[in-house]
């Protein structure tokens, strides 16, 4: 009978060394630090704690009476000059195929210089800057009280056939718009699937860029997202960003060559150059860049945008860039992988661990750290390990789960390229292959006798 129980001791001490020298915890507590002070490290706070500007301020205010200028066409009929009596003008936008008002007349542009060139009128009328009731009276004065070609009697009426547009260039990295398969290269995305969900990890591809028209009164910010997909996605920075050309010369390109004063081929060429690079890099220094926050913290001042900062003029790019691939990786008792950190709200550790797959109560049994399932083990790892980069070094931040369960203070939020371990104490390593690795059938008479 002793010797049997010498036998059971002596599995009891094997036990114990073997569970001291398999020890799960690949970094020491010695060679770690404590969760105080690294609560929050972003600069820039929580981003659950961001607000979203009102998207009404990213329109431009309409004037009253809307103005002409050069680029509009307008519909002009003047009895007997233009148009006989017996015959009525042709008839503008009415089959609903453009957002324009319903005209009548016969179509004269308004020329760059802001004037209109008439039958019989030697002189050019200058309509820059006139409403369409101020422009007929100027042709109306022109042809029966200057030239007295016309009694005072004539029929003669002036619409608005098409407004003068203003060009720009969307890029977007944050989706593919798809218009022009040609020009516009393709986005792919690199994902995870997360039940029947997706979870956006970062853009492999460049996005794609097109070339838009604007109506005049119409152009800016929230009239060619709108016309390009929409508000940016989750996928996107929290800001716009204008690209507008500063100087007069043209933008300098590293191959040597200059991109074209006309505003319109200048849009085009930008697209055409981010289509094949995939970058806005190469451009010069003479490219003005305006940036609008669409998401700030609740201590900031949200911008102060007047009608002239979202109006966009010709030639401006508007540019959603992608934001960087923000993640971060699990391993040791979790089931390893990289796992998307949200952009619009903050997770802290138990949150990254629970959507991760990983167990964050107080329950009994591990977690496999290949398959996620349950192990046979007792007792479930709680250390939990966060390996960080701060300052240009590695920094290891421990701290145990049941601490986090219960002071909100030490559930630090989890950063970018963050590394999340959880991992058995050497306790819970012990007491695991005592009681589950290793059976001991111990009898409390076999010490009494």
């Amino acid at each position: 009978m002793k010797k049997q129980s010498n036998g059971k001791f002596l599995s009891l001490i094997v036990a114990v060394g073997l569970g001291l020298l398999a020890g799960c915890t690949s970094i020491p507590q010695r060679e770690t630090v404590s969760v105080a002070g690294y609560a929050s490290m972003r600069n820039e706070g929580p981003r659950s704690s961001m607000e979203q500007i009102n998207m009404v301020k990213l329109r431009m205010d309409r004037p009253p009476v809307e103005l002409l200028g050069p680029g509009d066409v307008l519909g002009i009929y003047i009895s007997t000059v233009t148009g006989s009596e017996d015959v009525p003008p042709p008839v503008y936008n009415v089959d609903g195929k453009t957002d324009e008002d319903p005209a009548s007349g016969y179509p004269y542009p308004v020329r760059s210089d802001g004037t209109l060139s008439l039958p019989l009128l030697a002189e050019p009328i200058y309509v820059e800057g006139m409403s369409l009731i101020e422009a007929e009276n100027a042709i109306r004065t022109a042809y029966t009280i200057k030239k007295r070609l016309l009694g005072s009697e004539a029929k003669i009426s002036v619409t608005l056939i098409k407004k003068r547009t203003i060009n720009v260039c969307v890029i977007r990295e944050d989706l593919n718009l798809g218009i022009d398969p040609v020009r516009s290269s393709s986005t792919t995305q690199l994902t995870a699937q997360k039940g029947t969900g997706e979870t956006y990890f970062g853009s492999v591809g460049r996005g794609s860029a097109v070339s838009l028209s604007l109506p005049v009164y119409k152009n800016d910010i929230l009239e060619a997202l709108s016309r390009s997909g929409g508000m940016p996605g989750l996928n996107a920075k929290n800001e716009l960003i204008i690209l507008r050309k500063t100087s007069s010369d043209g933008v300098n390109i590293d191959e040597g060559d200059y991109l074209p004063k006309d505003s319109e081929a200048f849009a085009r060429s930008v697209s055409d150059r981010y289509n094949e690079t995939g970058s806005l890099d190469s451009f010069g220094s003479d490219m003005g860049i305006i940036r609008i926050p669409l998401r700030v913290l609740p201590c900031e001042e949200p911008p102060r945008l007047t009608s002239d900062d979202v109006t966009l003029r010709d030639g401006d790019v508007l540019y959603i860039q992608s934001r960087e691939a923000e993640v971060y990786y699990t391993g040791g008792m979790l089931k390893g992988g990289v796992h998307a950190i949200p952009r619009d709200y903050d997770l802290d550790v138990l949150s990254a661990i629970a959507a991760a797959g990983g167990g964050v109560g107080a329950g009994v049994g591990g977690t496999d750290n290949t398959n996620g399932g349950r192990s046979n083990f007792l007792l479930a790892p709680s250390r939990i390990l966060i390996i960080r980069n701060h300052n240009g070094r590695q920094v290891a931040i421990s701290l145990k789960k049941n601490d986090a369960l219960r002071d909100p203070s030490s559930r630090i939020y989890v950063e970018p390229n963050d590394v999340i371990l959880v991992e058995y104490t050497n306790f819970e390593t012990l007491f695991n292959v005592v009681f589950s690795t290793i059976r001991v059938n111990i009898n409390p008479k076999d010490f009494w006798d």
